[in-house]
């Protein structure tokens, strides 16, 4: 018997499912790999577009019209909140959608209840430990990552109105992961395709000020932002708490214990250190590229968000896997659970290599939603151009979602710290020994991301050939 599989226990006496859950559930258990892959990453790709676009996008779109100063700010504070969004949503809430969906691969309906409950009352810990922290060593922060004069100032404001709302981040990525791992994710798209429509006009209403609302300036993106997270987390919990999914909303019945709150922080405290490399990565590139001058810095500020357009779309595919990879562990079926694997980490990097392919051929495409100023745009579609080599090594991470959703953490924890020294090695190389500016820095980019890609798949395939082989 594997480890994996010595993992399930008998079912608890519970209320099933109804009808329509455990229709979806069998689907997670049963159905082709491929084609439901797809047909549950398209909405959850919807969501994760759209939940990167309400940080980077839409806010950069409208703060770019304020003024290279406030867009070179924004690209200071961007890798700090990234880090919020990605633990909040890939690191701790994944590590519950793993554990719900577990739960209910083995049948534990009761157990997987009160995940939810367990998983708020984390969240609420943590995102009051970034509101007190961000608030108060936020300036320091980004005034070691190079930022002065007006460009610290633009930082500091939106930071401020982001993390005063970092409840906000948590409780939706929360109720989100508890969607998630019931393979309900049609839902989900919708719920956030209508607040983004709503976060579309409240950032330019409350950026610029109309009538009688006063211009908030780069303050009123991040207010909006909070506000329509607000809003999806409402619509959220009125869908679990009204019993139509494999999991409730629900204190009923519900006993605090220390059994469930393991199984969520065993392997989601730990990569919540993975974002915390892979935006160290960033901010360190950030602060390189300070050294350059303020276009420099804006420039390769808009351009890395590509990159982390990247992840929502590979996100998309392993969220998915979370899902199907947890509820066929939890039912003891390895062999399955692997192949979803890496059929999702196939698809995901054929879709990130094929937007670093069209990035390196036309890359003003995506800077001109940000910036017309020359010598920002040029700057850094040179580096868009370059860095996109490695984006299609990015799909790679899908597979640490697997990990995830196995409940191991090594592996992709070590590839991202590999990613960091690759990054701070190489880019004190490029500014102090080479000269290599914007370009060198591109380089660096690029090799980081392969050497984190090529170290997950080696793992993954290695560790899981001994798995099946010992089963």
């Amino acid at each position: 018997m594997t480890s994996l599989e010595s993992n399930v226990v008998a079912p608890r006496p519970a209320a099933g499912p109804s009808p329509a859950a455990a229709a979806r559930t069998k689907l997670l258990l049963q159905g082709p790999i491929a084609p439901t892959l797809l047909r549950l990453a398209a909405p959850n790709l919807v969501v994760n577009v759209v939940l990167i676009t309400v940080t980077t996008s839409v806010d950069a779109h409208f703060v770019g019209r304020l003024g290279p100063a406030e867009l070179a700010g924004l690209a200071l504070a961007f890798p700090l909140l990234m880090l919020m969004q990605q633990m909040a949503n890939f690191s701790m809430g994944g590590a519950l959608t793993a554990a719900i969906a577990r739960a209910i691969g083995a049948g534990r309906h009761q157990d997987a209840t009160a995940l939810v409950i367990h998983g708020l009352l984390i969240a609420a810990v943590i995102a009051a430990l970034f509101t007190s922290v961000f608030l108060l060593v936020g300036p320091s922060l980004y005034a070691f990552m190079g930022g002065s004069g007006a460009i610290l100032a633009a930082a500091i404001e939106y930071s401020n109105a982001i993390f005063a709302g970092a409840f906000a981040y948590w409780l939706l990525s929360t109720l989100t992961s508890a969607v998630r791992a019931t393979g309900q994710l049609a839902l989900l798209a919708w719920v956030y395709v209508g607040v983004e429509i709503l976060h579309l006009g409240l950032v330019p209403l409350l950026v610029f000020g109309w009538g009688p609302v006063p211009s908030l300036g780069i303050t009123g993106a991040g207010v909006a932002t909070v506000v329509c997270f607000t809003v999806s987390s409402v619509v959220l919990a009125a869908y679990l708490a009204s019993g139509k999914a494999a999991v409730r909303l629900t204190l009923r019945g519900v006993r605090l214990r220390a059994s469930l709150f393991r199984d969520i922080l065993r392997t989601g405290v730990p990569l919540s250190l993975q974002p915390i490399l892979n935006n160290l990565s960033l901010a360190l590139l950030m602060g390189y590229a300070g050294t350059l001058g303020a276009a420099a810095l804006a420039g390769m500020g808009a351009a890395v968000r590509l990159e982390y357009l990247m992840y929502p779309v590979v996100f998309g595919l392993g969220a998915t896997v979370v899902a199907m990879v947890g509820t066929n562990v939890g039912a003891g079926q390895l062999a399955r659970a692997i192949r979803i694997a890496w059929i999702a980490a196939g698809l995901a990097a054929a879709a990130s290599g094929l937007t670093g392919l069209v990035a390196m051929v036309w890359p003003k495409l995506w800077i001109s939603l940000f910036t017309a100023a020359p010598e920002v745009s040029g700057t850094a579609a040179t580096f868009l151009a370059v860095a996109a080599l490695g984006y299609a090594f990015i799909g790679m991470n899908t597979l640490t979602q697997a990990f995830q959703a196995m409940g191991q953490t090594f592996w992709p924890l070590f590839a991202n710290a590999s990613r960091a020294a690759v990054i701070a090695l190489g880019g004190w190389i490029v500014l102090n020994v080479t000269g290599g500016g914007v370009i060198g820095l591109a380089i660096v980019t690029a090799s980081g991301l392969a050497v984190t890609g090529i170290i997950v798949a080696t793992a993954f395939w290695l560790k899981m050939r001994r798995k099946l082989e010992a089963s």
